[in-house]
């Protein structure tokens, strides 16, 4: 029964206790101990292609080693200005397994905005990709922000199934961004190691995970210090939520950038707590999203209230299974009550 000492207990579903305990400890812990209980197990399904929660070990490893060979140690500031995509995985762990802090960049600022957020954060180290529309604001921050040293490439084609990545390079050349081999170092000599990176302690009341800015709306962006504690307490909040979750067994749609808050903690820390699958998109697109819902079977869907009305108004909306959708998580503005009301009706989803 929910404790029911303040008026919101009210509102808690049966057997969610508001006071329950909550687990606080380093986020990159949830690599190991998912890795350990379901190394077999899809970690991420991109675009059709899977990577194993073992492959994403190792792969955490060795980026968390090759950020350490480029001089990154505890506390470093290492931005990450990344689409949804396995590098923002892969390298939101590595950095924080090495006790360095994730500073999140939306891949569509401007570069008066992304200078900003550098010069504020004193960023050393970013992590983007070859694309044209992200890579060459990147490349021109090594002249505009002083604290900027080093960027880190990570190739499109290589992240996507094999057919899938030699179309991109043939038929997408005009995406591809040209890199100068003496502006960047690209991800292959980043990885080129035995992923054995030196142990670091952390403290996780102390040590900040992530610099997550804010929006701006009401001036410059700010920075919110996030500690590893801040981070894994939130996680532990959202499973407490779900009682009936399967460790192991659930796939985690991810339509909300991993750049933003919500879905850094609801998609993906969530979603490697749990060991579950992260069906990753690349952005929210109402037809590829139904297709994949329908498809791929998610369990859990976070998504914003715009989200849930598209896709409540989507047209020939009958012809896609959406019953698979066990849990919704809703944020970033308020959730109307018939908006809720109408896509429970159409999955079966609380």
């Amino acid at each position: 029964m929910a404790n029911t000492t303040g008026p919101w207990a009210e509102h808690y579903p049966e057997g969610i206790e508001w006071s329950a305990p909550l687990d606080q400890c380093p986020l990159h812990r949830y690599i190991e101990s998912s890795a350990k209980q379901f190394g077999d197990r899809p970690a991420v399904d991109f675009l059709d292609r899977k990577t194993t929660y073992a492959e994403l070990e190792a792969l955490v490893n060795r980026a968390a080693k090759g950020l350490q060979a480029l001089g990154a140690s505890k506390g470093t500031r290492i931005g990450l200005c990344l689409p949804n995509t396995p590098y923002s995985v892969i390298f939101y762990f590595a950095i924080l397994k090495i006790g360095a802090t994730v500073v999140n960049f939306n891949p569509l600022y401007v570069e008066r905005e992304i200078a900003f957020q550098i010069d504020d954060s004193e960023t050393e180290i970013m992590v983007t990709m070859d694309l044209e529309v992200i890579y060459p604001k990147i490349a021109a921050m090594l002249t505009q922000a002083p604290s900027l040293k080093t960027i880190v490439v990570c190739p499109m084609s290589q992240i996507l199934p094999p057919i899938k990545g030699l179309l991109f390079r043939v038929l997408k050349k005009k995406d591809i961004a040209t890199v100068r081999e003496n502006q960047a170092v690209t991800y292959h000599q980043l990885m080129n190691n035995d992923g054995h990176p030196e142990n670091v302690d952390i403290d996780v009341d102390e040590d900040i995970a992530v610099l997550q800015y804010t929006g701006g709306t009401t001036g410059q962006p700010k920075g919110a210090m996030l500690t590893h504690s801040n981070l894994s307490a939130n996680v532990s909040q959202v499973k407490l939520w779900f009682p009936n979750l399967a460790p192991g067994e659930e796939k985690v749609l991810g339509v909300l950038p991993l750049f933003h808050v919500f879905a850094m903690t609801g998609v993906m820390n969530f979603a490697v707590a749990t060991g579950a699958e992260m069906i990753l998109l690349p952005r929210y697109e109402l037809e590829q999203t139904l297709k994949t819902i329908n498809k791929k079977a998610p369990t859990v869907f976070p998504a914003v209230p715009t989200i849930y009305t598209s896709i409540n108004n989507a047209p020939d909306l009958s012809k896609y299974n959406l019953s698979a959708i066990r849990y919704c998580i809703s944020g970033g503005a308020p959730l109307p009550l018939e908006v809720k009301n109408q896509f429970e009706q159409l999955t079966g989803c609380r």
